[in-house]
């Protein structure tokens, strides 16, 4: 059975989400930027350094992708043919306005994947990566991730260097 959040989600008009949303929550609430994130309707406006999408229905919601990153190297990010992986940061914003912590994302295998950084945990003394699909990276890297064939999804790609999904 549907949720009520999901039917509404999917029968009301973006624009309509988007204004209710932001009156419920509040116009800088995290709950806002996430529900928006849902919908389908972002665009790439800028391909330059600093990498923009935009919310068409509402373009005060943005995600900008900094155009500095850093080397990075973990276990996960040397299984795959070039070994160079680079990390940078993305960032939420309403309105021009930081609305969360940048959420660090990684460009694996000489920039061919953009997934986001995976969490790191310990069992018995033995740590692995994983993603959890509820996160609010996910669902940014729904929107601005890429992966490079034969990966279709991020479990897949997960699967070829060893990152769990949850």
């Amino acid at each position: 059975m549907e949720s009520i959040y999901s039917w509404f989600l999917k029968k009301t008009s973006s624009w309509f989400v988007s204004w209710s949303f932001r009156k419920i929550f509040g116009k800088k609430n995290l709950v806002v930027f996430e529900k928006i994130l849902e919908l389908p309707k972002w665009k790439k406006v800028s391909f330059e350094n600093n990498e923009k999408w935009i919310y068409e229905e509402d373009n005060s919601f943005t995600l900008e992708v900094s155009g500095k990153s850093r080397d990075f190297s973990e276990d996960w990010t040397s299984k795959f043919p070039n070994k160079k992986s680079f990390a940078t940061e993305v960032y939420l914003k309403i309105n021009g306005e930081l609305i969360n912590r940048p959420l660090l994302f990684i460009a694996v295998d000489g920039w061919n994947n953009f997934v986001p950084c995976p969490q790191r945990s310990e069992i018995n003394s033995k740590s692995f990566f994983y993603w959890v699909k509820e996160s609010l990276e996910y669902k940014v890297f729904q929107r601005i991730g890429f992966l490079y064939p034969p990966y279709k999804n991020l479990k897949e790609f997960g699967e070829k260097c060893g990152v769990q999904m949850k």
